[in-house]
């Protein structure tokens, strides 16, 4: 990096230079072969004098690491140095302590907290599967055995009426406008099942027949009172 100036290049003079037989004298010919090895002590020299300069480390390479981030020697020491000092105060750089470095005690407990997270997350996974498959039995049994129809007709006021609905419902309950179904002893609407007709004396006064449900109108028993609205829901 901030050496390259240092770098020893070719020598000067070199023995592949010379003649195979050299015309010169014996002074000057030890001084030629003698000035190579002087060229690399005086490159050395100044080498090592540059190395010992305070700011050697600044131009000294270094390779980066996940621990070390550093391009210089220089950088590299004083980033391992603020790692300690933030160490020596609990400031531990991420992912520097693993499960190696802790405690077997430690690491005992942390084995069982796991376990039990998984133990938990199971237990959660296995309520929430059975929760789901009851919530979906319900809702089939709901399908299949309840379904509700809501509807209304104004009284024509005939004696008896049916009101047609297209299937065979299992029960009917009926209301007269002001949602009730009785006043003293009139009859304004009720509850009629299949099997349980609404009754009014001998006289079947709300009842499901075939393919609706049937009234009655009467004294006492206004069901289909001419001109009055009545609501009804129909369960099948």
């Amino acid at each position: 990096m901030g050496f390259e100036s240092y770098r020893q290049g070719a020598f000067t003079r070199r023995l592949a230079n010379l003649p195979d037989q050299p015309n010169m004298q014996a002074a000057e010919l030890k001084t030629y072969f003698d000035s190579s090895p002087e060229e690399l002590r005086q490159a050395l020299n100044r080498l090592c004098d540059a190395l010992g300069e305070f700011s050697a480390a600044a131009k000294l390479g270094y390779t980066a690491s996940a621990g070390v981030p550093a391009q210089t020697v220089q950088d590299a020491i004083e980033n391992v140095q603020k790692q300690v000092r933030d160490a020596s105060v609990g400031k531990l750089p991420s992912g520097c302590v693993d499960g190696d470095k802790l405690a077997q005690d430690v690491r005992n407990r942390l084995t069982a907290i796991e376990h039990a997270a998984e133990s938990e997350t199971n237990a959660r996974t296995a309520a929430d599967t059975d929760l789901q498959s009851d919530m979906n039995t319900v809702k089939t049994t709901l399908t299949v055995k309840t379904a509700c129809h809501f509807g209304t007709y104004t009284g024509d006021g005939t004696e008896k009426r049916t009101i047609s609905l297209g299937y065979h419902p299992k029960a009917v309950l009926v209301f007269r406008e002001g949602c009730y179904t009785g006043y003293s002893s009139a009859i304004y609407g009720g509850l009629a099942s299949e099997d349980v007709p609404l009754m009014y004396g001998d006289s079947v006064g709300l009842g499901v027949t075939a393919d609706g449900f049937q009234l009655l109108n009467s004294r006492n028993c206004a069901l289909n009172l001419s001109g009055y609205k009545y609501s009804f829901a129909v369960f099948a």
